[in-house]
């Protein structure tokens, strides 16, 4: 029977680096290009679901969402991996406080203008996130 030894400290340096250079490359793949508009236009769409009367519209815009994205990463062979742009992450939840306020605020028989700015908000700071990921990913 074989025996694999303990390895030195400085072999296990080695080895928590390597993993670590790994996941970095992992999660710092570049995305296709199509998918930042993408997203932008499907995050806006979610919360112009508020002024529809319709509970269905959000819950089918998010599948989506969801739907793209990982599918998209499965195709590039990174389903589930999260950038480690921070600013991009940072514009990400900005973008999800939007759409979230935008549910919040939407009434189908009242004022539009809250819900449409603010999915104009959610895409904009979503596209200036999407630069942010862009610059950091394809050097």
């Amino acid at each position: 029977m074989e025996s694999i030894g303990r390895p030195t400290p400085a072999e296990a340096r080695t080895a928590l680096d390597d993993i670590d250079r790994v996941q970095r490359a992992v999660r710092d793949t570049p995305w296709p290009i199509w998918l930042y508009p993408v997203n932008a236009v499907l995050l806006a769409v979610f919360a112009l679901t508020a002024l529809l009367d319709s509970q269905a519209a959000p819950l089918g815009v998010a599948a989506v969402i969801i739907a793209v994205n990982v599918i998209t990463g499965y195709r590039m062979g990174t389903p589930w991996a999260l950038p480690t742009n921070r600013g991009f992450l940072t514009c990400v939840a900005l973008s999800a406080l939007c759409v979230a306020l935008a549910q919040a605020v939407g009434n189908p028989g009242g004022p539009a203008w809250p819900v449409l700015l603010l999915a104009i908000a959610a895409a904009s700071i979503y596209s200036i996130g999407s630069i942010l990921h862009y610059r950091s990913t394809h050097r």
